[in-house]
């Protein structure tokens, strides 16, 4: 074969979807990984057809370097078809579980590929000519077909599962929102029949031989890949644009939660300074400092708590609270997180400073914190570990009296910004605040007000996160930015249940309503169940039980008649 006017279409074509492909892979690739594989199917695609032409036009017989960039992309394409499948369905859980197996075939050919160039290297001494014919013509297009047929049945299994398991939406809406997906994978299906009819021509046709009847069929998958490429790419363009509008939205309230909650602790003044910069970050940071205080009843308890987590939280090298001894007239280092601390909450040889002396000591007599850009360019400080360059000083004060200081170091000049200085000051406040309950002992309790809850109750109701069946108390608090302790207080007393019990009844809730709802009629009792949150059948059937006094197909069968 040579080139001719129908090869030398096919690969200008194909060439210019590569390069587009590769175009929108490059302006895309920051966004959700929908379509960095969709773009990376497309690139792999084309590159399966022009390495053909390339040996159409006898490339290799000038050029025969060009054979070494060879790779078996045709064992690529699938698979990330596949894995752009699974992520438009948010099912990537099947595709990262069964990635290892499906990048096998590529591995494997690409070894033998490497095997046979080196074989031609050698003049064929492994290998014989017949043999390596016989493995690129017969060998590798028919295993690629296979491969190419599963896994396009796999993936519409894949949407079917999705379509009979899903219960957020009717089965119409979900029939609505598949419709383009699988009707992308069944003419891929269809696409791989013509393959195979292609494939048996040669069989039958002993006379016909080269790349010409694939000709009409690459003709086709062009048309159909610059299809899904500009229809696709704005499908999904929109898809993006939707998700990213719902997950904005809840943030937005979970936002607005978390500012109620801190309004019990904060004036508005100082809230404000919060909606400055990096809101989501900085209340989520007070919300967890707020509540992990909760049950903490003695004044080492909280000190400990707020140096061992701002570590974590803020990402600092060094904190250190002190405590104003008035009868010593001196700062005592009562809790520290860095090298100071040595395990089981004991600091390090523990030192004192004087007050007025040295930055923590004329802070505390001032009243007024500093951030000192580069300690070394201040003859006031005292090292204690270890020299540092930066460091911020912020007082506690209760009833316009300094008790106590937050001390930060960190060995980079000029660490500490505006944000740290915001943050450290409502930190100062807080523990104030709780310290002046405990010593007062007034401490406060959760009423069924508290916004936290309605926080929790929102994400149940309006985010459904019961739904997911991994969902435990720790990955809820990570949520809610709360000490999971406090959270399960928090449910024990507004709700009257215990954690498990609480998310167990949205689940069952969710549950009767789909065995109710004629929309669900052709559901299973299982697959309801383990999409409103439970893992197995076993559980599903002993709490609904539970619950309802009766069975779940008996449940339904109640509410048909």
């Amino acid at each position: 074969m040579k080139i001719n006017p129908y090869n030398t279409i096919l690969f200008i074509c194909y060439l210019a979807l590569l390069l587009l492909g590769i175009f929108n892979l490059f302006k895309h690739r920051k966004k959700n990984k929908i379509f960095r594989y969709f773009y990376a199917f497309l690139i792999v695609s084309s590159l399966v057809i022009i390495q053909v032409l390339l040996m159409d036009f006898r490339v290799h017989k000038y050029y025969s370097w060009i054979l070494v960039l060879f790779i078996p992309f045709q064992y690529l394409a699938p698979v990330y078809f596949s894995a752009f499948i699974c992520y438009y369905l948010k099912k990537e859980e099947i595709y990262l579980s069964a990635r290892k197996y499906l990048f096998i075939p590529f591995i494997l050919f690409f070894i033998l590929y490497t095997i046979l160039k080196i074989n031609i290297v050698v003049d064929y001494a492994w290998v014989s000519r017949k043999t390596f014919t016989f493995i690129h013509t017969e060998i590798d297009e028919n295993s690629a077909f296979i491969f190419s047929l599963l896994i396009s049945i796999w993936n519409l299994f894949i949407i079917l599962k999705y379509e009979n398991t899903i219960g957020k939406y009717s089965f119409i809406h979900v029939k609505k929102k598949t419709r383009w997906i699988k009707t992308i994978v069944s003419i891929f299906i269809a696409f791989n029949i013509i393959w195979m009819l292609t494939i048996l021509l040669f069989y039958i046709r002993k006379d016909i031989s080269g790349h010409f009847p694939y000709y009409p069929y690459w003709a086709l998958y062009i048309l159909f890949y610059y299809t899904i490429l500009f229809l696709g790419s704005s499908h999904i363009g929109e898809l993006s644009k939707k998700n990213k509008a719902e997950a904005e939205s809840v943030q937005k309230a979970i936002e607005n939660f978390r500012m109620s909650g801190l309004n019990h602790i904060f004036s508005e003044e100082e809230l404000e300074l919060v909606y400055y910069d990096k809101p989501s970050q900085i209340t989520g940071v007070l919300s967890y400092f707020s509540t992990s205080l909760f049950d903490k009843n003695n004044v080492e308890d909280v000190l400990w708590d707020i140096v061992e987590n701002c570590m974590t939280y803020l990402q600092i090298e060094d904190c250190v609270i002190y405590i104003l001894d008035d009868f010593k007239g001196t700062l005592v280092q009562k809790a520290a997180y860095g090298n100071k601390n040595q395990a089981e909450r004991k600091i390090l040889s523990p030192i004192e400073i004087p007050l007025g002396k040295g930055i923590v000591g004329s802070v505390a007599k001032s009243g007024i914190y500093e951030c000192i850009h580069n300690v070394l360019n201040d003859k006031r400080y005292i090292v204690d570990d270890v020299s540092r360059k930066s460091e911020l000083t912020v007082p506690i004060i209760i009833e316009d009296k300094v008790i106590g200081i937050i001390d930060s170091e960190h060995s980079q000049e000029g660490f500490f910004d505006q944000n740290h200085i915001r943050l450290f000051q409502l930190i100062a406040k807080l523990t104030a605040k709780k310290l002046a309950q405990i010593y007062t002992k007034n401490t406060t309790g959760i009423t069924d007000d508290n916004m936290y809850f309605k926080e929790l109750d929102f994400l149940m109701k309006e985010a459904k996160i019961y739904r997911d069946a991994n969902l435990g108390l720790q990955s809820i608090s990570d949520r809610l930015r709360i000490s999971s302790n406090y959270l399960s207080q928090l449910v024990n007393k507004i709700s009257g249940s215990n954690f498990s019990e609480y998310v167990n009844n949205y689940r069952i809730e969710d549950a009767k309503t789909k065995l109710r709802d004629p929309n669900f009629a052709n559901y299973t009792v299982l697959a309801i169940g383990l999409e409103a949150g439970f893992n197995s059948k076993s559980t599903f059937y002993s709490v609904f039980k539970k619950h309802a006094g009766i069975s779940p197909k008996e449940y339904r069968k109640s509410t048909i008649n």
